[in-house]
């Protein structure tokens, strides 16, 4: 008898197959850095980092990632640090309480931990603060990011716990917009290099995160109160939960049987689907779940984010532009087909149930 397909044995026996090597796809070939691995990451625009309320809230949403994830921190990056430097061997930094309490409302919150085994390389777990100083907030430009992810081995085994700091995260932080499903983190320092392999893996993976939050945050195409895209989780706030209609309109065209929503203080988070799907099937590659969703959300996504990267810098393969406004349309679908993908839904994709949701969803 042939034995199922086992992903975590798998994962655990080959690991770099989920890694890219650094510069693969830029002029000069690749080099000797992980420039890029797949994992399970979240993604949670807020306001208001520069005070102490909040920078106390991220220090006790770290405290709960590194229940996690501290055995396999390894490096702590910091961009244009008050005090101290750029870079810190994980064993070596101060707590991130004592390091937030040094500095003033006006300084760069930039704290960005990550597993990789050198400095530079990616890693799967990650923990990385964007928060704007004080008089930027003042004049408008006043989102901050966290970004947080785990491997895809650790998502196999634990299957609840990231949904779980998702939720609490977003209770503590209460986000503008958000959302956690499969992504690239790109290697810290040289990220600008291995945005091509992002966006070649992005039109082969629909159920793919892309860009760079924290330069997409304050740009001037992210202002209005709007989502970027839907994923296995998204959050929307109030605000936007009201523009997309109110939780009883979307429940209404959301199967329960396929999609939870949680509470977070300020608004919902949905979940759409048992499990984080980076693609559909070998009929099309987009995720059922996904595609209702965005077909639900589609009125309050953005027409174009200008673009998800940085400029070529010798033609290679980008998501700006026009290409990044098609991106955030990759789950489109005429409003006919809808009848249809709610039965491929129905028929073919796992149910929810007390293994792959939490006790509290509505």
């Amino acid at each position: 008898m042939e034995q199922p397909f086992d992903l975590a044995a798998e994962l655990a026996k080959q690991p770099h197959l989920l890694e890219i090597a650094g510069n693969l796809l830029m002029k000069g070939g690749p080099e000797d850095y992980i420039g890029a691995v797949l994992c399970l990451r979240g993604t949670l625009y807020f306001k208001d980092a520069h005070t102490p309320l909040v920078r106390e809230s991220l220090c006790q949403c770290f405290d709960e990632f590194k229940r996690l994830a501290e055995p396999h921190l390894t490096w702590l990056w910091r961009e244009e640090p008050a005090q101290g430097k750029p870079l810190t061997a994980y064993r070596d930094t101060q707590p991130l309480r004592e390091m937030m309490g040094a500095m003033d409302e006006d300084d760069h919150l930039s704290f960005c931990y990550t597993s990789g085994k050198k400095s530079r390389d990616a890693g799967a777990w990650l923990f990385d603060i964007y928060g704007k100083r004080s008089w930027q907030a003042k004049m408008g430009h006043d989102l901050s990011v966290l970004e947080f992810s785990v491997p895809l081995l650790y998502q196999e085994r634990q299957p609840l716990d990231f949904l779980q700091l998702f939720i609490d995260f977003a209770r503590r932080l209460e986000p503008e917009q958000g959302y956690a499903g499969h992504a690239y983190n790109l290697s810290p320092t040289s990220w600008d290099n291995d945005e091509p392999s992002e966006a070649f893996m992005a039109a082969r993976m629909p159920g793919l995160d892309v860009g760079t939050a924290c330069l997409l945050a304050n740009t001037p195409e992210f202002k209005p109160t709007r989502i970027k895209t839907v994923s296995w989780l998204t959050l929307l706030n109030n605000e936007r939960l009201a523009l997309a209609g109110g939780l009883d309109a979307l429940r209404a065209q959301l199967p329960s049987s396929h999609f939870a929503f949680y509470r977070y203080g300020d608004g919902v988070v949905i979940q759409a689907g048992a499990y984080p799907y980076i693609a559909g099937d070998a009929e099309d590659s987009r995720p059922a779940p996904y595609v209702l969703l965005n077909h639900a959300l589609k009125g309050i996504r953005y027409e174009t984010v200008g673009s998800l990267h940085g400029g070529s810098h010798d033609g290679e393969l980008r998501l700006v532009g026009w290409a990044a406004d098609q991106w955030l349309k990759r789950l489109d679908v005429e409003d006919s087909e809808i009848p249809r993908w709610r039965d491929k839904l129905l028929s073919a994709e796992p149910y929810l149930d007390a293994t792959n949701t939490l006790p509290e969803r509505l």
